[in-house]
Order: C-alpha cells, then structure tokens, then sequence
C-alpha cells in the first residue's frame, strides 16, 4: 500500500488570510466568501486537493467557485507524470486554474457534483463529477472521486460519456467492484436526466451571466490539509 508523503506548505500572507476565513465557518455551514479545501482520498491518502470561495451554502446544497489562477494539487507519479488512478505510488504538484473560472456544486447524500464552467455571456459547458457523497470537515469537504464523468454542452443538448476507460480499469484493478461501476454509471444517467429537466440544483440560468467578483482574493489551501484526517 502506498505511503504517505508530508508535504510542506508556506504559510504565506494568503494562506494566513485563509486560516482566517476559518472563522466565518460553522458547524452546519460557511459563510458566503468563506474558502474551502476539497479533498479526494483515496485509501486514506489524499489524492489530489482544490480550493474554493463559498457562494452560497444552504447545508444540503453548497455552491463554490474556483477563480482563474488558483492554485491546486493534482497526483503524479515519483517520476513526475500524470496519473489518473491511484494504482502507483504518487505524490502531489501544483496546477493552475484556468480559463474564466468554474462554480462548482455538490448535494449532501449524492454520489456526483457538477461543474459549471463559466463562459462569455453564457455557460462554457456542465461537466458531472461521479464521486462519493461529500463528507465535511473543519477545512472543508473530503469524498472520493469515483473516475466517470459526464460532459454537457451549453444548451444540454449533446451529451459525452468521459473515462470509462479509467473505470473499466479501476474494476481489472480491483479498486473498484464491476457492482460499484454499474450503480456509477446509473447515477450518470440519473444526473443527465436530472439537469435536463431543468429542477437539478446546479441548473440555474444565473450562470449563464455569472462572473467571479473582482474583488474576491484567490482562495488557497486551508493550513494543515494536508494532515488533517480524511472524514472518509
């Protein structure tokens, strides 16, 4: 099994602004501006971690953004290349955030978010994350990825499967059961069907317009996520 890696983080004047925003967190849910690290684990380790500024958290749905430029932590291998499932030994690299930002939202009790890329007048595309239901945190959320995903155009009118390949070898693995593939791709096909009928909580025209405030700072990791135990 694989073993952990300490990986340091400065405690720059951001991420001492982010421990500040700690604050505003409660036991239930975060403030509006509050900053978030998510978290995918997989067999205790985190496997990659992001971070987001809180839009809006109503408790059984949260709302948050990732600004261009932010900074997250994505898996490679020892060598340095990317990797896509956690099936060697990895360790983790900075990426950034492009593009004109994503708001991202989960519902507490379902296994899949979506990802809401903002575009110039309209949406750029939703995009379903399968993943286990999230879990809080002091920090923020912890789930695990569960590898399919599902690629939606602006208008919700073409639809594109992604990564079944990670899925089928996730089963060869044995990291995965073919009975969990299966129940994933029938939460795919329930979230479409969910955003087509216009009632899925991540469906709402104010994105189609919607831009990262000028005014709100970059969000950073959270100081200590990457020792703080997994919530799942």
């Amino acid at each position: 099994m694989c073993h952990p890696w300490t990986l340091g983080v400065a405690l720059t004047a951001r991420s001492r602004r982010a421990a500040a925003t700690l604050a505003a967190m409660t036991a239930d849910r975060w403030a509006p501006g509050t900053h978030i690290t998510a978290r995918s684990i997989w067999g205790g380790r985190i496997f990659a971690a992001s971070c987001f500024v809180v839009i809006e958290d109503a408790g059984d749905v949260i709302t948050a953004c990732t600004p261009p430029g932010t900074v997250w932590k994505r898996p490679v291998d020892l060598d340095g290349n990317d990797i896509r499932l956690p099936h060697v030994e990895w360790r983790l690299r900075d990426d950034v955030w492009r593009g004109r930002g994503m708001v991202r939202v989960w519902m507490r009790d379902v296994a899949h978010s979506v990802l809401i890329f903002l575009g110039d007048g309209d949406v750029g595309g939703w995009y379903v994350n399968m993943e286990t239901p999230f879990r809080r945190n002091a920090i923020g959320l912890d789930l695990r990825d569960q590898h399919l995903d599902i690629i939606l155009s602006a208008d919700l009118g073409r639809v594109r499967w992604k990564d079944e390949d990670e899925v089928e070898e996730a089963v060869a693995f044995g990291s995965m059961t073919a009975e969990e593939a299966a129940e994933v791709h029938a939460e795919g096909e329930r979230a479409v069907e969910w955003i087509r009928r216009g009632d899925h909580p991540a469906f709402d025209d104010r994105w189609r317009t919607w831009q990262v405030p000028e005014e709100w700072d970059l969000p950073v990791l959270a100081p200590g996520w990457e020792t703080l135990p997994p919530a799942i």
